[in-house]
């Protein structure tokens, strides 16, 4: 959506709107090839070189694909970004979003399918619920904060609840949605960052290795889950909105959880008794 101008209608705004946009679209081009298709991605650099890249050659022009497609697919389209498109002068990213995978078993095969394909450097594996504005400000809350830093410890906090809600059904993912479930689709990605964020120890610098390193060391102090520290279930109808089993992508023999609620122990001496518990559900 076009934002240029104050607030409200106005006339010169959205001629700015306008002309920003055919600007913008003008840059645009659209290019259908398989994912599993070098030659499909050979041709779309070309493109790209011949319409854009080409005219900014004395800096050096830096590929980014997004997959915005089923993982199932990543390490096709990763080998055939490495056979057809790389760029010829710049850097190439390739961005993947969650899930990486089922299990450790399916992440450990993707992560040796991308290996075989990219470089460590070209891959960037990302979880957009980092990107919302609330998640971002978490550390500089605690770490830049001299009100709540001291006061961030199992003497003066009794426990932390990280709750994630939606007042909606999996209207239009119910396909996807049943072959994972909140747990993986939220829980030990999502809510898991935030987890981490609130609880870990101030890393050396903002750096992104440090910050990794610090969520690593807190993620490791927590004692391994047992069934016992679980609650799943399932929405049911209820007046005009239907149930999870009404949707016609789930099967009816389906136990798939789309609530789930947990309780956390870390040990270490900073959250020593304090019980950390997560809810997700829709």
């Amino acid at each position: 959506s076009c934002r240029v101008g104050a607030e409200g209608f106005d006339m010169e705004a959205g001629k700015k709107c306008a002309e920003k946009m055919d600007d913008f679209m003008s840059k645009v081009a659209y290019f259908s090839g398989g994912y599993d298709d070098a030659d499909a991605v050979r041709k779309m650099g070309e493109q790209a070189q011949t319409s854009f890249e080409d005219k900014h050659k004395a800096t050096g022009v830096d590929r980014l694909y997004y997959l915005a497609i089923p993982p199932t697919v990543f390490a096709d389209s990763a080998r055939s970004i490495s056979e057809g498109g790389i760029a010829p002068t710049g850097e190439t990213r390739v961005v993947i979003e969650k899930p990486f995978g089922r299990d450790s078993a399916s992440y450990e095969k993707l992560s040796s399918d991308l290996a075989s394909a990219l470089t460590e450097k070209q891959i960037y594996r990302i979880d957009h619920y980092l990107g919302k504005e609330l998640v971002q400000n978490i550390m500089a809350m605690r770490f830049a904060n001299f009100i709540f830093e001291p006061l961030w410890d199992s003497r003066h906090i009794a426990s932390v609840q990280i709750d994630f809600k939606e007042p909606f059904g999996v209207e239009g993912r119910a396909g996807y949605f049943d072959n994972s479930g909140i747990v993986r689709d939220i829980m030990q990605n999502h809510l898991m960052q935030v987890l981490a964020l609130l609880a870990m120890e101030a890393p050396a610098t903002m750096g992104a290795d440090d910050v990794r390193d610090e969520k690593v060391k807190l993620l490791r102090s927590i004692k391994t889950l047992s069934p016992d520290d679980f609650c799943i279930g399932q929405y049911a109808a209820k007046g005009d909105k239907p149930g999870y089993h009404d949707d016609e992508e789930v099967p009816k023999e389906s136990v798939t959880p789309t609530f789930a609620a947990c309780a956390f122990e870390i040990n270490n001496r900073r959250w020593d008794g304090v019980p950390f518990l997560m809810r997700a559900g829709r």
